[in-house]
């Protein structure tokens, strides 16, 4: 096909249902600079939901996120007491719970982050300080989605079925927090089938981004660990929580565009 062709062709496709929808998502993506979203969102990760998470692990003794990451990368992210934290501890005493108070706090950053994108994706206001304890819910719904995400990893022991089972189980946790996290950053402004359609996409594209990571990552962690050190850990667990970012922003968008589609899925997100 000739230069001259290939913009009608283009066109063309365009104005079909199909390529409308694949316009309406492409230019969403670009319209929402997905990438900086991303970053910013790997960064809030990074710097306010894992210290929740390790702050959680001292004072419950449940590592089931820290199993996660051993899971992915294929070393220990840190070693804990196997028990519940003991109040008398001088560690425990020197964090106190003003501490962890503290952390609860700076971590409702990344929350705000996430409910920025959910409002430029659907088009509705930011929340303010009165609806502070949206950010509280999101953020420990996250965190303990993290962590229950481990424990799927014992339905694998099923006979014969363990590992579709498996899958399953990280696809229904990945769901429903995804479902309430954007239900409670928008005030309640995206319900029904499209919060739902959001929380699904979300979870099947962060399942598969969990099942790709435990092929490649613990290699590419272990290479980067032998030439720069923590240095390199750090640098990859902060390139795979992008990578999943990027999986959160992406599936709102395509959930919002789709809604707007003239086809049966369309008209189905819309209700």
């Amino acid at each position: 096909m000739s230069r001259e062709r290939l913009p009608a062709a283009a066109e063309r496709f365009r104005r079909t249902p199909a390529g409308r929808t694949l316009w309406r998502v492409a230019a969403g993506l670009l319209e929402i600079q997905i990438v900086d979203r991303a970053l910013a969102l790997a960064a809030q990760i990074f710097t306010s939901v894992l210290p929740v998470i390790i702050a959680a692990s001292v004072f419950s003794g449940w590592h089931g996120a820290a199993e996660v990451f051993t899971d992915q990368f294929g070393f220990e992210v840190g070693e804990v007491s196997a028990g519940s934290a003991d109040a008398s501890d001088p560690s425990v005493a020197a964090f106190g719970f003003v501490g962890l108070l503290m952390v609860l706090i700076s971590g409702t950053s990344f929350a705000r982050a996430l409910g920025r994108v959910y409002g430029a994706v659907w088009q509705v206001p930011s929340m303010g300080p009165r609806d502070a304890w949206r950010w509280f819910v999101a953020l420990l719904a996250v965190a303990l989605a993290v962590a229950l995400v481990a424990q799927t990893r014992d339905l694998a022991q099923v006979r014969y079925a363990g590992r579709p089972l498996s899958l399953l189980g990280e696809i229904a946790v990945w769901t429903a927090v995804w479902a309430l996290a954007p239900f409670l950053l928008t005030k309640g402004a995206l319900r029904g089938r499209r919060v739902w359609a959001t929380g699904l996409l979300t979870g099947v594209g962060l399942t598969a981004v969990h099942v790709g990571g435990r092929v490649a990552l613990p290699r590419i962690t272990a290479n980067a660990q032998q030439h720069f050190g923590t240095l390199g850990l750090a640098f990859t667990s902060v390139s795979w929580l992008f990578v999943m970012s990027l999986v959160i922003v992406g599936a709102a968008v395509i959930v919002a565009a789709l809604t707007l589609d003239e086809s049966r899925i369309g008209v189905f997100l819309r209700g």
